[in-house]
């Protein structure tokens, strides 16, 4: 009696894709006989669900990887500035100078700068170019004053900008693309494993129907003997083979129905989507708050300054 074994499983993956081997060639050489068992359309149709997922999975993926790239939307063509440079040297000048023994003043030298690496992100890019510009101006100067407001509220947007990221990495990106890794091969697997027992199936019943029909074609061990007894033997075998057959197909086409069921029932996917708009949700909210707070400061300074403007004008006239 042939039984399936399950492949991947050292000797017996051999076996089984020597058995799938002779039963496609025995299907394609006496194709008069086979007949494909059909699937059910239950089961056709979650296979279809599971395909359309797939592509979900892969396309929301294709987009949503990007936040873990810190500097998704930090202009390409824009380059670090000389004051950020000065820093970094400023930085390495004072780690020799605090330098106490030879060791420590060569370790200062090779090793990077000792302050943390500003966030590539426009709006960190934004802060800095503020902020930068501020320290030129007298402190005295409103549109100093108005540049480190807008300095401090773009360094709080560019850290709930990275917040946010880091929520969708880790409650959307990495759960679905383990999806991918593992749920959705495992569901392959099991697929796969009803194909291969329903071209088993199918072999058996297509050696069957040749014998039932007096075929004498050169099937694989099709040797038909004169003896009735042995014929009735024989015959008896094939008819326990395919019974056997039939049942180990619906035995694994149930397994590969719960697998893929798991997968497309699963709250996962879901459960990312309401992260990632929970996330920019927040993200948002905190920008405004941000911007809110100086908004009224900057318009208060603009409000000075046009006034101080216009009574100099006065004056001078």
């Amino acid at each position: 009696m042939l039984k399936v074994i399950c492949p991947g499983c050292g000797r017996g993956a051999v076996v089984i894709k020597i058995r799938l081997a002779e039963a496609d060639m025995f299907l394609k050489w006496n194709g008069d006989f086979a007949e494909k068992t059909q699937l059910p359309a239950d089961y056709r149709e979650l296979e279809a669900r599971v395909d359309a997922l797939h592509k979900v999975h892969q396309r929301i993926l294709s987009v949503t990887t990007q936040f873990g790239n810190e500097a998704y939307d930090y202009p390409p063509n824009l380059r670090e500035s000389i004051t950020d440079l000065s820093r970094n040297v400023t930085g390495r000048f004072q780690a020799l100078s605090n330098a106490a023994t030879p060791a420590e003043a060569q370790q200062a030298l090779v090793s990077p700068t000792q302050a943390p690496t500003e966030p590539k992100t426009f709006a960190h890019a934004i802060s800095r170019a503020a902020g930068a510009s501020a320290e030129l101006l007298p402190a005295s100067d409103p549109l100093a004053s108005g540049l480190e407001k807008l300095s401090t509220a773009y360094h709080e947007i560019g850290k709930a900008r990275l917040a946010q990221d880091k929520v969708i990495v880790d409650q959307l990106v990495q759960p679905w693309t383990t999806n991918l890794n593992i749920s959705f091969k495992n569901v392959a697997k099991h697929r796969q494993e009803v194909e291969n027992a329903r071209l088993l199936l199918d072999a058996a019943k297509a050696r069957q129907r040749q014998r039932e029909q007096g075929g004498g074609g050169p099937g694989l061990g099709s040797i038909f003997k004169k003896n009735p007894a042995d014929e009735a033997a024989a015959d008896q075998q094939l008819r326990d083979e395919v019974e056997h057959l039939e049942d180990n197909f619906i035995n694994i086409m149930e397994k590969s129905v719960r697998s893929m069921n798991g997968l497309l029932n699963t709250p996962e996917p879901l459960r990312g989507l309401s992260a990632l708009v929970h996330s920019v949700l927040e993200y948002h909210q905190t920008s405004a708050d941000a911007l809110q707070e100086i908004a009224e400061s900057i318009n208060g300074l603009q409000r000075e300054q046009e006034a101080s403007y216009r009574q100099s004008r006065e004056d001078s006239s």
